[in-house]
Order: structure tokens, then C-alpha cells, then sequence
């Protein structure tokens, strides 16, 4: 009977529209490293940014090497596929060779004909997030933050000039050290750190030794700069890899496992998560659907089909979805006649 009690609750449509969605991570996770400069970038957009800038700008392009953390930006008035192109040419192909990767999330711009016919020509791979999962694309969103908060504490008197603060910014970014690798993404770039103002003004210590190198002297610390250069890159990798470790048990120590199978029945929670229903208000159901699991993508996202046959065009990460029960009723048809197709009802 109390087996019978649970299968009613379960069972209950409205019960199952308005549960609560689960916060947790349903997969462990996929951490992802580079192990050399320039062949993976995480690339997102800031924005749309209020107000906007004096002559216009209104949102920022970011890229970030996983490598090295180096951070290329560019203010932009739109985000079009063309926009997003040049960037690409200019800012990164240009500057440091066609990587093998670009991550970014579903946007309209990043997802175009014209940016996979890009990514065919120049044969790189163009990676996607799944819709409202930003954890997929974790270095982007963490660079982002950075460059806001050092723009954010620039602006005070006049907020409109931001982007003339922008090269600042990136020159900051890149000058400081990165706790994930120990080192400056200038260093790791170019193999010793940049001379700052600040070393010129008190006359820093390798200031002064650099005035008395000259011949000889001059070439042979240049070399050894060069020769420590594989070796610091070897220990940033190394940090990078147990850093990722340790985040990975950290975060796998959440993970509720949660799969589904192709042909299995799911809801869906209504996203972005808060969202009002139309005449519902307040009221809204937390989950829509249900839909049936078209195509298993691997590391935890999915494809869903609607019962009309409909395929969805964006995956969803299966944080997302949930099980469906059927109702009482269905239940007893199915086992009455197990030809009946739940998945109609």
C-alpha cells in the first residue's frame, strides 16, 4: 500500500511541474587543459554594457588562452558574426597562429553559418556549451569578471570613457600574476616579465644589473632566460593539472549522478530558472515538457525531441531535466496493454 502511496505522488502532473529543480551537478567534471601556449581559447561577451561608452560601444569581445591566461578584448558596438570574425583574424589568428580549439557558449553570433564556415576554412574546432550551463565554459566567465572589476574601479568620474580603459586593463591583467599558474601570462608568453613603470622610476634591481650587461654578458643572460622558459612552462603545466584535480574533487563531491537513456521520458525546467509563465505570474511551473531523449551527446548533455516529433536544435545539459512518471492511469494502461506509447500523453 505505502509502495502504491508513493507511485500516486509521483505520478501526480501538477506535483511533478512544480517541483524543485536540483542545484547539484548531475555528471563529475570535465576539466579541461592545454598543455602549450595559444591552441585552446575560451572566448565569451560582455555585455550589453549601460550605459555605453562615448562613441557607442556597448559590448566587449573576450578571449582567453587556457594556457597561458593571456586575455585578448575588444570593444564593440554589435555582436555580429562579422564582428566576431574580424576579432578572430585580427586579434588571435593574426597575433598567435590558428589554435586548435575555440570554446564558447550558443550565442547567435558564435554559433552562424558564417563562423563554422571559418572554422572549416582555418581547421580549427568550434566547441558550444550547453544553454544556461556557464560552468561549460568556466575560463570565459572567470576572465570576465576580472576585466569588470578592474574597468568598474577606473570609471568612478566618467563611466561613459570605458572603453579608452580597456587597453589598461588587458596591460593589468596580463602583468599580474595568475594564482592558477603561478606565473604572469606575460612571462609564460614571452618567456620573462614585462618592464614596468614603476621599475623605472626606483630603479628595480634587474634595472640596474641589465645597465651593466653588455657583449657577452647580455647575450648569455638572454639565453638562460630562454632555456628557463621550457622549464617554467613544464611547472605551470604541472600546477595547472593539480589544480584542476583538486577543483575536480572538490566539485565531484556534489554530483548527484543523474542519466538518461534515448526514447526515455523527461521534463524540462523552464529556463533561465524564475521565469514567469504567461497568466500564471507568481504561480508559473518550475518544469515543461514532457519530451523524449533523442540523442545522448556525451558529457551530460542531451538532445530532446517533442512529442510531436519535433527534434531540438540546442542541447540541454542534464542538470536540467528530470525523470517522468507517468500518471496512476497510465501506469495501469501500459500494464494492461503494453502496447500503449506513454509517451502521447
Amino acid at each position: 500500500m505505502m509502495k502504491d502511496c508513493i507511485n500516486y505522488s509521483q505520478g501526480g502532473e501538477s506535483c511533478q511541474r512544480h517541483g524543485p529543480v536540483q542545484q547539484a551537478p548531475s555528471v563529475p567534471m570535465n576539466p579541461v587543459v592545454k598543455p602549450w601556449p595559444f591552441r585552446g581559447w575560451a572566448m565569451d561577451l560582455i555585455g550589453k554594457i549601460y550605459p555605453a561608452s562615448s562613441q557607442q560601444h556597448c559590448f566587449i569581445i573576450v578571449a582567453t588562452d587556457y594556457f597561458t591566461k593571456w586575455v585578448e578584448a575588444k570593444a564593440v558596438k554589435s555582436t555580429t558574426s562579422q564582428e566576431i570574425i574580424i576579432f578572430l583574424e585580427e586579434q588571435i589568428i593574426q597575433r598567435f597562429g590558428i589554435p586548435e580549439s575555440i570554446t564558447t557558449d550558443r550565442g547567435s553570433s558564435f554559433i552562424s553559418g558564417e563562423m563554422l564556415d571559418m572554422a572549416e576554412a582555418f581547421k580549427f574546432r568550434l566547441l558550444q556549451s550547453t544553454p544556461y550551463y556557464a560552468q561549460a565554459n568556466g575560463q570565459a566567465e572567470s576572465s570576465n569578471k576580472v576585466i569588470i572589476n578592474i574597468i568598474r574601479k577606473m570609471l568612478e568620474k566618467n563611466p561613459k570613457q570605458w572603453h579608452e580603459k580597456l587597453s589598461e586593463t588587458l596591460w593589468a591583467y596580463r602583468t599580474s600574476k595568475r594564482e592558477a599558474t603561478g606565473m604572469t601570462p606575460y612571462a609564460l608568453t614571452y618567456g620573462h616579465d614585462a618592464i614596468l613603470p614603476m621599475e623605472i622610476a626606483v630603479q628595480s634591481l634587474r634595472i640596474a644589473h641589465q645597465h651593466d650587461l653588455v657583449g657577452e654578458n647580455y647575450s648569455q643572460a638572454m639565453l638562460l632566460e630562454l632555456e628557463g622558459l621550457d622549464a617554467g612552462r613544464i611547472d605551470t603545466l604541472n600546477k595547472l593539472l593539480a589544480g584542476k584535480q583538486a577543483v575536480s574533487r572538490a566539485y565531484n563531491k556534489r554530483v548527484r549522478d543523474k542519466s538518461f537513456e534515448e526514447g526515455e521520458i523527461v521534463w524540462k525546467a523552464v529556463l533561465p530558472l524564475g521565469t514567469h509563465v504567461a497568466g500564471y505570474g507568481k504561480w508559473s511551473p518550475t518544469w515543461e515538457g514532457p519530451f523524449i531523449i533523442n540523442q545522448i551527446l556525451g558529457m551530460g548533455a542531451y538532445r530532446l525531441q517533442d512529442r510531436d516529433g519535433e527534434v531540438h536544435t540546442a542541447p540541454i545539459n542534464g542538470k536540467w531535466l528530470k525523470k517522468f512518471y507517468p500518471t496512476m492511469w497510465d501506469a495501469q494502461a501500459v500494464q494492461t496493454d503494453p502496447g500503449i506509447d506513454t509517451r502521447l500523453h
